[in-house]
C-alpha cells in the first residue's frame, strides 16, 4: 500500500546530494524544496531510500529523515502550495 511521505536532507557533499536527489527522483518523489521531497512509496521504496541515506550520507556531517504524512489534506498550515502541489496520482508507474 502507497504511503505519503517526505524526505528530507543535509549532505554536505555536493557530488553525493546530487546522486542522492537523482535518486529519489527515479524513485517518483516530487522537489518541493531545495532538499525536500514528497510523494507516495511502497514499503519496499521506503526501505531502498534508508539504504540511500547509508549510501550518501555520512554519519559524522550528513543528516536525512523519512516520516509519513498526509499534505494533500493537511495544506492548512502550509504557504505557497496548493492542493495540485500534492495530488493524489490517477495511477502508479513502475519506475
Amino acid at each position: 500500500m502507497y504511503t505519503q511521505i517526505i524526505v528530507g536532507y543535509d549532505i554536505s557533499e555536493t557530488k553525493k546530494r546530487n546522486k542522492f536527489f537523482d535518486e529519489l527522483k527515479d524513485l517518483g518523489l516530487v522537489s518541493i524544496q531545495k532538499s525536500v521531497f514528497w510523494g507516495y512509496v511502497l514499503p519496499s521504496e521506503k526501505r531502498v531510500i534508508k539504504e540511500l541515506f547509508k549510501k550518501y550520507c555520512q554519519i559524522e556531517t550528513d543528516k536525512a529523515f523519512i516520516v509519513n504524512v498526509t499534505l494533500d489534506k493537511d495544506l492548512n498550515d502550509s504557504f505557497g502550495y496548493d492542493n495540485e502541489d500534492f495530488s493524489h496520482p490517477e495511477s502508479f508507474e513502475i519506475v
